[in-house]
């Protein structure tokens, strides 16, 4: 019986003592507070540098992703927020600058739909081809977290010019014919 009572006072004496504590009411208040806050999704940062030859020349890039806490966040259909991103590109010929550029979702603003000026962030960067002098990214801006995705075609000419263009190729898997 004993044992009974002493663990029962054990259980009230924390609930006496937190009652009469403010700051400790503060502090749980605080921490509920905190619990109930959104969280804020944003990419890993990622750095990818490569190299093609093409004609007599070697061409290392490098494609960089930050999330960019200046842009603007998106917000999902179910409340979630996402920070958007930013790809740096640099690319160097033969051991000189090339090209150098940053890109956000605003840089294809104009060729997206407002649905995906509003809702998309810049998620993909990929090297494709490099053939007749012009060295091609594929690039996407899609719904977070999701299939809805739209997808760009970066070419960069000879003269380091370059054109940003909707990719209207499906993207075609290859068949496995070797059986």
């Amino acid at each position: 019986m004993k044992t009974r009572n002493l663990i029962y006072l054990s259980l009230l004496i924390p609930v006496f003592c937190s009652c009469n504590n403010k700051e400790g009411q503060k502090e749980g208040q605080n921490a509920c507070a905190t619990e109930q806050q959104t969280t804020v999704h944003r990419m890993n940062d990622y750095d990818l540098t490569d190299s093609v030859t093409m004609g007599s020349h070697l061409f290392v890039y490098n494609i960089h992703r930050e999330a960019d806490d200046s842009l603007k966040v998106v917000v999902d259909e179910n409340g979630d927020k996402f920070i958007d991103n930013y790809y740096d590109l640099t690319i160097h010929r033969d051991g000189t600058n090339f090209f150098r550029r940053r890109f956000t979702k605003l840089s294809f603003g104009s060729q997206l739909d407002e649905t995906f000026r509003i809702n998309g962030i810049l998620d993909g960067f990929r090297f494709m081809s490099a053939k007749e002098g012009k060295l091609t990214f594929g690039v996407c801006v899609s719904f977070p977290e999701s299939d809805m995705s739209e997808p760009f075609v970066l070419t960069i000419g000879p003269d380091g010019s370059f054109t940003l263009e909707p990719d209207t190729a499906p993207d075609i898997e290859e068949e496995d014919t070797s059986v």
